[in-house]
């Protein structure tokens, strides 16, 4: 789309094309890291990163700002915000109660929010949103510092506005309870809670149990899962909640953390380790989040597949967990992340190219995941004997592919679907589990990776392809 730009001294061009509905995708937080805002300068004069450019040119929008009073600009629809995408709605093999009630159960993700309607212990409607809170950064850290920064109000608006489309969509007629789990930080920027204490040692959270709302929609009752920890959150309680680990079993989150619950005879321990957004495709030259057009496998002899067998647009989280496999296992990368014969980059089609530097970001996400689970084994003594795998990263992972590039290791392994939603399904058709909620989250002993001696072996060992 083309558009006509008055010039403001206060604010870049992604903040104004914010302001006329256009928001662009800033998953750095408008940082100038991810280069996923990018647009073309067609008419004006402007200033991209304090220098003057020629036009026409293209630009990163949150680099840029307009010095003429006049100027225009093309956005092409790939920089736009996504508003949905392969974003998963459903669970497996967990029974949620029936009651006559009509509720709906909200998991608020970093990235995603989803949300269900269910009535008679039936899911009647599914939406699904990219968190809008992903316009100022698409990590955990940066949404700690913007809320310490004085920005609280708007991160609580921003998460806001997405949970309201959502319920738009469900209908909210005869409603008579939402529950919502999330991870700690999200949990506190829904109730407006500075979780600034979590960005730092000893990451202690302001708040773990929430109070329940009756003031957001109407009078309805809005009853948050708790969380354990700074950084395993109401999203691994709610997954405790429906997952039934016997000693041995580990349930293991992966997004933007791998967020760890493990079940031993000694204990239940939990650990967070910080994955990174890379698996979304942030900070990758061609990567993408899971939307239609995306590469979401990759074959052995080139071919691939997308999302809506649409053209392909780049390579989401297990399109490229295919690509490590497949060319490792042909020989064209060498366990450092290299290409045999040397090369800068690949070409997949088109103009969709991996880098080496696209590579070494997915080897430190698929290393920290890799560590994650080594060093909580090691740390209780022993390997687990099954895994349950939760989340949408997972749901469309090949597991063949993780296990062998060296993310996952070999066990016995379960794919979940979203036990975050699943958990607060149930809460919200059993309002009186949240007591047991409660007493739940001071079960598990939260082990910190990083004071182990071992976790930087395994992270390093995890950066190679075995």
């Amino acid at each position: 789309m083309k558009l006509t730009i008055t010039r403001s001294h206060s604010q870049n061009l992604a903040r104004q094309l914010a302001e006329l509905g256009v928001p662009l995708d800033l998953r750095c937080g408008g940082n100038g890291t991810c280069g996923k805002c990018r647009v073309r300068l067609l008419a004006g004069k402007w200033k991209v990163d304090d220098r003057d450019v020629e036009i026409p040119c293209e630009a990163l929008a949150c680099r840029t700002i307009l010095i003429s009073d006049v100027g225009e600009v093309k956005v092409p629809e790939s920089s736009l915000e996504q508003s949905s995408g392969n974003i998963l709605a459903e669970w497996v093999n967990v029974q949620i109660p029936v009651t006559h009630q009509t509720v709906i159960a909200i998991d608020i993700g970093t990235t995603t929010i989803v949300a269900v309607k269910i009535k008679d212990g039936q899911v009647v409607g599914r939406a699904s949103c990219y968190n809008a809170q992903s316009q100022l950064g698409d990590n955990i850290i940066t949404r700690i510092q913007h809320a310490s920064e004085g920005m609280l109000e708007t991160l609580n608006q921003l998460v806001m506005r997405s949970v309201d489309g959502l319920l738009a969509q469900l209908g909210l007629d005869g409603v008579d309870r939402i529950a919502i789990a999330g991870n700690t930080v999200m949990n506190c920027l829904f109730h407006q809670i500075n979780p600034e204490s979590i960005g730092s040692v000893p990451f202690t959270p302001p708040m773990r149990v929430f109070p329940t709302k009756k003031e957001m929609f109407g009078g309805i009752p809005v009853l948050t899962v708790p969380s354990i920890a700074g950084y395993i959150g109401g999203d691994l309680t709610a997954g405790m909640a429906v997952i039934d680990l016997q000693s041995d079993e580990m349930l293991v989150d992966i997004g933007t953390n791998c967020e760890i619950i493990y079940a031993t005879e000694a204990g239940i321990f939990c650990a967070a380790a910080a994955a990174g957004p890379a698996f979304e495709g942030a900070g990758l030259s061609c990567g993408t989040r899971a939307i239609k057009g995306a590469i979401d496998h990759y074959f052995k002899n080139g071919t691939f597949s997308t999302i809506g067998k649409l053209p392909p647009i780049g390579i989401c989280g297990s399109g490229f967990i295919d690509f490590l496999a497949v060319q490792h296992s042909n020989g064209h990368l060498n366990q450092f992340g290299r290409y045999e014969p040397k090369a800068k980059s690949f070409r997949i089609v088109d103009d969709i190219m991996v880098y080496e530097y696209d590579i070494e970001q997915l080897l430190k996400a698929k290393a920290a995941v890799w560590a994650g689970i080594m060093t909580l084994e090691n740390h209780c003594g022993r390997a687990a004997r099954k895994i349950y795998l939760a989340g949408g990263f997972a749901q469309y992972l090949d597991l063949k592919n993780a296990i062998s590039i060296g993310m996952l290791p070999e066990r016995e392994y379960e794919i979940v679907g979203n036990t975050s939603l699943a958990g607060a399904a149930r809460l919200a058709c059993e309002p009186d589990l949240l007591n047991e909620l409660i007493t739940l989250i001071d079960i598990p002993q939260e082990v910190q990776l990083n004071t182990l001696s071992d976790f930087e072996d395994n992270y390093i060992d995890g950066l190679l392809l075995p």
